[in-house]
């Protein structure tokens, strides 16, 4: 699930980096959403409050800018 996050993240900020703002958000969500359950499983939970956090934060960020 980490290295699946991983790519995620590398897909969706390369996608954020070109532009395509609602489509890298929300990679950028779903990647935190897979990465949390390794985190919680390593007991890491700063990093389960940061990808929550952000998770929040590219979903609702996805939903406002809408899919123009």
């Amino acid at each position: 699930m980490r290295y699946f996050a991983s790519g995620l993240f590398l897909l969706s900020h390369g996608l954020l980096v070109l532009d395509h703002l609602s489509i890298g958000a929300a990679l950028h969500g779903i990647g935190e959403i897979f990465f949390a359950p390794w985190a919680i499983k390593q007991k890491a939970w700063d990093l389960v409050f940061i990808a929550f956090l952000f998770a929040a934060f590219d979903l609702w960020g996805t939903l406002k800018l809408g899919f123009n």
